[in-house]
Order: structure tokens, then sequence, then C-alpha cells
């Protein structure tokens, strides 16, 4: 018996090597560890990147309601535990970390989840958001119930009212853990989230969140994908702010008018340079905007009104289709001159006078060829012309 003793003890070192090495394999990857309710449907693990998801697992919960899956994360990520039964789920996780998720009976929020304290930031904001979206449907339940009863407008009223007051508190609440944890991955998904249809940051009117955050997950982790992504979304903000003011600048009344020259309906290169010694009416549509259409009558008036007081109209549509536009412009009988800038909304005149295919738009302008009015509702504009004749601008 003792000559297979040697051999007994190269089996017993091979298999705690063997061992040892699964463990620390184990050990530099992330575990999610699930407990599920048997489902007939499928559970995906998505990795969530700033313009795309990835599917990188899934497991089938008919047969296996509980699971264990591993992935392979060296810094931290954001993942999306998602099917067709189930509310989608982000945790965020890296290699070392394990996360425990067990389904609940809770209606609200179905989930009791351990993990790393990143994740741990999101998924309470997860919970808080469902709780409160669930009390909105509490909301909109009575509402669809009490529509045939006699005292609904003021059931209607006081329903409008609590979700105001619902919205509004989780709008602070998220602001403040954004306020709490700036250098956090929550912040990222909560400055992007939204409460049903509502976002809750604006990128412009709170800018000054996107700035804490940016600079917050910089000095933390600048190598970090995600706060990477993020710091180029603030950058790509920061551009539309500064292009939003210098458009406010360039358009503000008693500026010269932007110049262009486009092809008219006659093949002429025009542009405002043109109608120089003229109050000029320029107006932004498309034959195909329904807006545009609705509006286009307006147009005619006043231009019929006042085209004999020196009011000049010069048009400019965004069709890619010159036949629609030139059909629009013939069964709504608009006058003016005519420029199709079928660009759209790639167009340089576009960008100049920063529409942002909002339509309609005009501009009117005075003789001199400066800015009077930039605007997109056009309740007042007969009254603007008559303003303009009767009173030249002095600027």
């Amino acid at each position: 018996m003792k000559k297979y003793r040697p051999y007994f003890m190269i089996i017993f070192i091979l298999v705690l090597f063997s061992s040892c090495g699964q463990e620390k394999a184990a050990k530099e990857k992330t575990i999610i560890i699930g407990d599920y309710f048997s489902t007939d449907s499928k559970l995906y693990l998505n990795k969530v990147y700033a313009k795309k998801i990835k599917t990188i697992d899934s497991v089938d919960l008919a047969s296996d309601s509980s699971f264990i899956m591993s992935l392979n994360s060296q810094d931290y990520a954001l993942f999306r535990l998602e099917s067709r039964d189930h509310y989608p789920l982000i945790i965020v996780a890296k290699n070392g970390d394990t996360v425990k998720i067990e389904q609940s009976n809770d209606k609200a929020w179905p989930y009791r989840v351990q993990g790393n304290d990143e994740c741990m930031l999101v998924v309470d904001f997860l919970e808080k958001l469902n709780r409160e979206e669930y009390k909105v449907d509490s909301l909109s339940a009575i509402f669809h119930n009490s529509q045939s009863l006699p005292d609904f407008p003021v059931i209607r009223e006081r329903l409008n009212e609590q979700f105001i007051n619902i919205h509004e508190d989780f709008t602070k609440y998220a602001r403040a853990t954004v306020t709490d944890n700036p250098s956090s991955f929550a912040a990222i998904v909560i400055i992007n989230g939204f409460f049903r249809e509502f976002a809750l940051f604006d990128p412009q009117e709170d800018f000054n969140y996107y700035e804490i955050v940016d600079e917050a997950l910089m000095e933390r982790m600048p190598e970090n994908k995600y706060a990477k992504d993020f710091h180029e979304q603030v950058k790509n903000i920061k551009i539309s702010i500064d292009f939003e003011e210098d458009a406010k600048r360039r358009l503000s009344p008693g500026k010269l008018v932007p110049e262009f020259e486009l092809l008219d309906i006659n093949g002429v290169k025009t542009g405002p340079g043109n109608f120089k010694g003229n109050n000029l009416l320029i107006y932004f549509w498309a034959a195909a905007d329904a807006k545009s259409r609705q509006t286009n009558p307006v147009i005619r008036k006043t231009y019929e009104n006042y085209h004999e007081y020196g009011l000049e109209l010069l048009t400019i549509s965004f069709d890619r289709d010159p036949r629609i536009w030139e059909a629009a412009i013939a069964l709504d009988s608009l006058p003016g001159l005519h420029i199709d800038d079928a660009e759209g909304a790639r167009s340089a005149v576009m960008k100049l006078f920063n529409l942002k295919m909002q339509l309609p738009a005009y501009v009117l302008i005075d003789a001199e060829g400066r800015i009077v009015h930039h605007d997109r509702d056009f309740t007042d504009l007969p009254q603007k012309v008559v303003d303009l004749i009767n009173n030249p601008t002095n600027y």
C-alpha cells in the first residue's frame, strides 16, 4: 500500500490547486444569484451602454427559476435584468461583486436585492420610482372609473392635484439623491431618468446638476467608460446651450437679419438682401406639416392686407418633394416669393435661424434689414405688422 502514497499525494495536490483556481476565478467575476417565481418567460441579462443595449446572458425561468449568472466586468458597469413578466431591474456591478435578487409578492416593488453600495443606490431609486408610479396607477384607475359620475370634474381636479404633488415630491427626492451622491452610478441613472413621460432633469434648465455630477465622476473614476460617456454628454449639452445663447443674441430685435441665398421657385438666387428698403416677412413652413397648412391662410391674409403698405413676403419651406411643395402653394393660394430648402433638418438656414424643425415660424424685418420679431406664435402677427408700418423701428 505504501508505494501508492506518492500518487495519492500528487492527485490530492492537483485537486487542491484546481479548487483554489476555481475559487479565484469565481472571485474574479461578477456573480448574479436569482430566485424568481416559476414563470413561462425568459430572463435576459443586458449590458447597458450610452447608445445601445447588448444581451450577454439569459435563463429560462420555466425550468430554472433559481439561477446563477456570471459575467466579466473589470470596472463598474450597468446591467439590466428584464423579461416579459417582470419589471426591468438595473444593477451596478464589477468583478468580485455578488448580487442577490429574490422576487417578492410586493406588487409595487417585486424584488429584494443585495449588492454593493453603488448597486443599492440605483435599486433604492428604482424602488422609490416604482412605488410612486404605483400610486399614479391607482389614481388612473379612479379617473377611468369615475368618468360617468356627476361630480367627475371635481374628482378629476383632485386627482390632478394629487398627481402633481407626487411628481413634485419625487422630483425633489431625485434632485436630493443626485446632490448627495454626485460621483455615483445612481446619479447617471437618475439624471437621465423619467417619471412617467416627464424627464426628471432638463439638460438646459438643470445644467448645474449635470456639471456637478460630471466633475465628481471625472475626479472619482476618470477612466470608467460610463463616466467618460456622461462627460461627452455634458460637453454636448454645453455646446447646445452656447449655441442657443448665441442664436438669441443673433436673432434679438435690432440685429441685422442673417444673410443667405437660395434658389427661388424661378431658379433665381434670393435672400433677405433682395428686399432691402421694404418691410419683409420671412415665413418658415413645410407643405407636409399640418400646422403650417393651418397657418397659411393667416400668412395670405396678412400679405394681402399690408402688401400695398410696403410689406413683402418670402416663404421658405423644408419639403423634400418639390411637387408637394408646389401643389400646396397653389392649393393654399400662398402669395409672395417662394423657396424650397430640400435639406430639411440639415438645412443651413434651419440652423441659422435656430428652427430645429419646429414649424411654422417667422421673422419680421424692417426696411433696414433689422429683426423686429422672431416667433412661432402667429396670433398677433397682423398687429405686429401694423405696428411696424405705423411706427418704423429706431434701433
